[in-house]
């Protein structure tokens, strides 16, 4: 019996391209999916080489050509990496993803400095060879490394850069036990730091009302760096917020408002209402939690109608752009007006 063995060892990207000129280098076995990386990824995987960062290990299996009889290498796990160096070496894209201050921003290969090829050419990529592998073992040790991959979020992205005044302070929000306690954000949303998200969705919110979600939060993270001289207003008036609607909603976790989508109108409308907060102790809370729980009752109807219709219509598709937001804050500002209020 072949004894197994699992060799730890570094490939510069010159020797890996050359065996796959030579036919040394399998990338797609077939239990491997087909390239799907978007060029953007592939660019940014060549300003991680360029930068001299490390990248994840790449599993090999050692095969033999029945054909020739010469060594060469099946690709386990790496041939999506693989892909986007040879396709940016053979000058199929761009570096659209490098910092647009840095020289080589949307260059192509060929049109990088001489140096700068040869860091790419002689970046040593981690391997593992795999050797005495059955094909059964290399396919069931494929599926175990991709069954529970998990990409990182966004908000887990921007946690990881982990600096800034607006990062301080988002991450100081999202530690609030009332996303937990409310049952608005649990388990493992949470663990994928989306009470963190949800947080600067609402301080953006607070600072100047509605906006699309996707390109917001990057703004602010990026703007606020330095000094965010607003968080003390900022979580004031979301603790009041807080307070007033668990006075109006005293069942609140068991109601439609708890949702995300839902809070983040209802604080909207609150915001607006009260004049982001300094009528808010004219508000009156029993009268406007009735109205509240009446139009929730409308809007789970079997036939909404009017500005239920409305409702449920924002709530239901593109729910963090910037329109159908403006839509469900405007509805709920109507009824926290109305007389008794």
């Amino acid at each position: 019996m072949i004894e197994k063995k699992r060799n730890p060892t570094t490939k510069d990207v010159a020797l890996l391209k050359q065996l796959h000129e030579l036919g040394q280098l399998e990338l797609a076995p077939e239990f491997q999916r087909l390239s799907v990386w978007p060029p953007a990824a592939k660019a940014y995987l060549i300003d991680t080489i360029i930068e001299d960062k490390p990248i994840p290990l790449m599993f090999l299996q050692k095969v033999v050509s029945m054909q020739t009889g010469r060594q060469g290498f099946a690709v386990i796990d790496g041939q999506q990496r693989l892909r986007a160096i040879f396709d940016f070496i053979e000058d199929k894209y761009r570096l659209t993803q490098s910092p647009r201050r840095s020289a080589h921003f949307n260059k192509k290969f060929s049109e990088l400095p001489g140096s700068v090829k040869d860091r790419i050419r002689n970046y040593d990529l981690p391997v593992q060879e795999l050797s005495g592998y059955s094909q059964d073992d290399i396919k069931d040790i494929f599926v175990r490394m991709n069954r529970f991959n998990v990409r990182l979020s966004p908000q887990e992205l921007r946690h990881a850069k982990g600096q800034g005044a607006f990062h301080d302070f988002i991450e100081g929000l999202g530690r609030l036990d009332f996303w937990d306690s409310a049952r608005i954000i649990r388990g493992r949303q949470r663990k994928r730091m989306r009470a963190v998200e949800f947080a600067a969705e609402l301080t953006i919110l607070l600072v100047e009302g509605p906006q699309d979600k996707k390109s917001a939060i990057d703004l602010y993270y990026s703007k606020y760096q330095k000094r965010f001289p607003e968080r003390a207003s900022i979580e004031n008036r979301l603790r009041a917020y807080i307070r007033w609607i668990q006075t109006a909603l005293p069942d609140f976790p068991r109601t439609r408002y708890r949702s995300p989508t839902d809070l983040y109108s209802l604080i909207g409308a609150l915001n607006e209402v009260t004049k982001e907060g300094a009528r808010l102790s004219r508000l009156d809370a029993a009268g406007s939690g009735r109205r509240l729980l009446d139009f929730e009752r409308e809007t789970r109807s079997a036939t909404p109608t009017g500005e239920a219709l409305k409702y449920v219509t924002a709530a239901s598709r593109q729910t963090d752009n910037i329109q159908p937001r403006a839509t469900r804050i405007s509805i709920l500002a109507k009824l926290l007006r109305q007389p008794g209020s």
